[in-house]
């Protein structure tokens, strides 16, 4: 089974203030996210990967990008199945505030370890906490085995959060682990369990 991650495309224009967006701010795509989203289309397209299905958080971000790679390849309606285990982390204290703000209260380091090396930040709120995210992550996967053939080509909608921990309890370096807005992942699972073929793709870039 091939499976596509995909992270969200932009839910800032030029000019807003960027800040984290978790569980508990529901944004809608950005016109940059929408061509992100099509840009996403294309690419499965080029690389001969059509989805059957299409797991994705419940949030508008990730609810648009997979409306717009459903409608792209002509896929019939209900091939969307939205998860909870997709829905963003609640950034607890960090949500609504820009790195700066965050940064003046918990210190780069706090900060840094989460993005440059995925290290959860303790004392700051987040939910659900990090065995959580995985235990959702291992529960969808054992759904999509269980509701699609062994062939098929899946994707999976979610944001950086989710798919920061995903690449981390599959092995890939920690300062690898980022995914970019737009960005794909390739994985297969087999009987083997599931393995990391490429991440933090641009989707051009994508190759059965």
């Amino acid at each position: 089974m091939q499976l596509i991650l995909v992270r969200h495309g932009n839910t800032f224009g030029p000019g807003d203030k960027v800040v984290w967006v978790g569980a508990r701010t529901d944004l809608a795509l950005v016109e940059k996210g929408r061509e992100q989203a099509s840009a996403v289309a294309a690419g499965l397209a080029a690389a001969g990967l059509r989805p059957s299905r299409i797991y994705a958080g419940p949030l508008r971000r990730t609810q648009q990008t997979a409306e717009i790679i459903a409608a792209a390849h002509g896929l019939v309606a209900g091939s969307i199945v939205l998860s909870e285990d997709l829905r963003e982390i609640d950034y607890g204290s960090w949500e609504a505030r820009s790195n700066d703000e965050i940064r003046a209260e918990v210190g780069d380091k706090t900060i840094d370890d989460w993005q440059k090396r995925s290290i959860w930040p303790e004392g700051c709120g987040w939910q659900p906490d990090e065995t959580g995210v995985i235990a959702g992550w291992q529960r969808l996967i054992a759904r999509i085995r269980a509701e699609n053939a062994d062939d098929a080509v899946v994707l999976v909608v979610s944001s950086n959060g989710i798919f920061r921990l995903v690449a981390k309890s599959l092995g890939l370096a920690p300062a690898d682990a980022k995914m970019n807005t737009g960005a794909v992942a390739h994985l297969v699972a087999d009987d083997g369990g599931v393995s990391i073929k490429a991440w933090n793709l641009d989707p051009a870039s994508l190759s059965l």
